[in-house]
């Protein structure tokens, strides 16, 4: 299992820091948008606003934390919206199908390495939670 675990840190830094340094950077080439198309509406906002940069920045540095062990538990808490995004995007905008294979794949990585690292989260988990004085 500490192999799996690891493939799936490695796999998920690669997606994250690849696809946040393309939003800050511009490293691959992008489908030509339709007008009116909700994707093009939605693709338009994040950039004209500069969101995208900040979800560039989330990812990135999300992607960078999961590499390192000591942070996989808080990398997962960032990323964990981020991929709630994505596949929420995949579905409802992109209309699902063959668009919503890479949020599956990454929702996936997320959820073995949230069981693997399942012992960091208890503490989220009680129903005793009491303010710190």
């Amino acid at each position: 299992m500490k192999y799996l675990y690891l493939v799936c840190r490695i796999l998920l830094a690669v997606v994250f820091i690849a696809s946040g340094a393309d939003k800050l950077f511009r490293l691959f080439p992008h489908p030509v948008m339709v007008p009116g198309d909700p994707q093009t509406i939605l693709f338009t906002l994040l950039f004209t606003s500069g969101w995208i940069k900040v979800i560039g920045v989330a990812e990135l540095i999300g992607g960078l934390l999961v590499l390192y062990s000591g942070t996989v538990p808080f990398a997962l808490a960032l990323l964990a919206p981020i991929t709630v995004n994505i596949l929420a995007v995949s579905y409802l905008i992109a209309g699902g199908g063959k668009a919503a294979i890479p949020g599956l794949v990454v929702t996936a990585l997320e959820l073995v390495l949230f069981y693997g690292y399942r012992g960091s989260f208890a503490g989220i988990w009680t129903t005793k939670a009491t303010p710190t004085v």
